[in-house]
């Protein structure tokens, strides 16, 4: 996929510098793409995910938005965004409004609503959303400024239209969410609990409609030589309203994260991520909705070089556990560089991997003719980005990445490319 963004105009203008101020921005968006994926996950059929569009896909499109902030009384403030899109093939109306203030010492409340209208006619459809999203937020905080309490409560309303339109459900969700934070000042740890959870019916479907509980805990630590540690849980429990014929809404999902990074050295740094999560159905079967857990490991060296450049080298592991569909079991090796830089107004990153999948049952370890068996690979791929200030107050951001993977059946062979680039100017 390949993008390319340029905001030709800008005027910000302040009413009063420490209370209001407007920012008008104009622009030219075009890209070209040819791949498609759906990003919602709510549907009727098992057919879901990315879908190949046979030729490239050109599009050209206009820019306005609008930054508004303003301060009201109490203490409060409201800031509004508002863009619009128009072009060949995009329609698009997107509203987010910032309601927050301090009603008292040691509280403070938020109210985001976001509207946001598109109609999409790309690859020759004709697909129209209407999406709703509010939510609000309550925090307080103890006198001893050692305990925090959140809040949260929130809505999606999402309408789904449109001649090619077939797979994404409507919507009606809400959600509310309970977290306690606890920070010690002397201490070298902090404690972080929550609790949420999602209802969501969908009024095309007589079968989807579910809750889904959210229970999570988070341990930070300080560790010797100004290091830092992070164990993070967490559980999900998705269970459907009434008696679905269906196991796909009926599962535990479990997942913990470690990372740790301590300095050994004036300018190396040792670093640890690693992580497990699955999902356990309560009736899996051995096709689409089977029990499955991930493991990945990803131990690394990080230098601080001269000039702000940052170099960070590891290996990379994962292993996908399926106990009763071995055609899905894979182990996957790789090496990973990560080059940064944050120097003035210009952030650089670029990270090329390079690595191999295994799966337990390949097509070359089988004789039988099964067009749906994986087959192991290697591959290599990178990422870019840039964000660099450029004279006469130009601002120009990058983003590109690929893949190639070489298969032991050739005709699994892909690739893939996406680049952009964004050029805009402030006033």
């Amino acid at each position: 996929m390949l993008g390319f963004g340029l905001l030709v105009a800008g005027v910000a203008r302040a009413q009063r510098p420490d209370s209001s101020w407007v920012r008008l921005e104009v622009g030219a968006l075009s890209d070209v793409t040819n791949e498609r994926y759906y990003e919602d996950g709510f549907d009727d059929t098992t057919f879901t995910g990315r879908r190949l569009a046979g030729s490239p896909e050109y599009r050209n499109a206009g820019l306005l938005a609008l930054d508004w902030a303003t301060a009201l009384p109490v203490g409060s403030s409201l800031r509004v965004r508002q863009e619009a899109v128009a072009g060949d093939h995009l329609l698009r109306s997107y509203t987010r409004a910032e309601f927050q203030g301090e009603p008292r010492e040691g509280w403070k409340a938020q109210f985001v609503p976001e509207l946001d209208l598109r109609r999409d006619r790309s690859f020759g459809a004709d697909r129209r959303e209407f999406r709703f999203r509010p939510e609000a937020r309550v925090r307080a905080t103890s006198l001893a400024r050692d305990d925090m309490w959140e809040l949260l409560v929130g809505g999606d309303w999402s309408r789904y239209s449109g001649s090619s339109d077939v797979l994404t459900l409507d919507r009606n969700a809400g959600r509310g969410q309970l977290r306690w934070t606890h920070t010690p000042l002397d201490a070298a740890w902090e404690l972080e609990l929550g609790y949420g959870a999602d209802l969501r019916t969908f009024p095309d479907s007589v079968i989807r409609d579910h809750v889904e509980q959210h229970a999570s805990a988070t341990l930070r630590h300080l560790l010797p030589g100004a290091g830092s540690g992070v164990l993070d849980l967490q559980l999900d429990r998705r269970s459907p309203l009434g008696s679905p014929r269906s196991t796909r809404d009926r599962f535990w999902s479990p997942r913990a994260e470690l990372s740790a990074f301590v300095p050994v050295r004036e300018h190396v740094t040792l670093e640890w991520s690693s992580s497990l999560d699955g999902y356990h159905y309560a009736a899996p079967d051995t096709s689409v909705y089977f029990d499955y857990q991930t493991i990945l490991l990803r131990p690394g060296v990080r230098w601080t070089l001269p000039r702000d450049w940052s170099l960070r080298a590891g290996p990379r592991f994962e292993w996908l556990r399926a106990p009763r569909v071995p055609t899905e079991r894979y182990l996957e090796q790789a090496i990973v560089l990560e080059v940064e830089r944050l120097h003035g107004r210009d952030w650089w990153s670029f990270q090329p991997i390079v690595g191999q999948r295994r799966y337990e049952r390949s097509t070359s370890s089988v004789s039988l003719d099964n067009p749906d068996l994986h087959s192991s690979y290697r591959f290599i791929e990178g990422e870019l980005f840039a964000d660099l200030g450029l004279p006469a107050g130009l601002r120009l951001r990058i983003t590109g990445s690929g893949r190639l993977e070489r298969h032991e059946d050739s005709s699994q062979d892909a690739s893939s490319v996406y680049f952009a680039l964004d050029l805009r100017r402030s006033f």
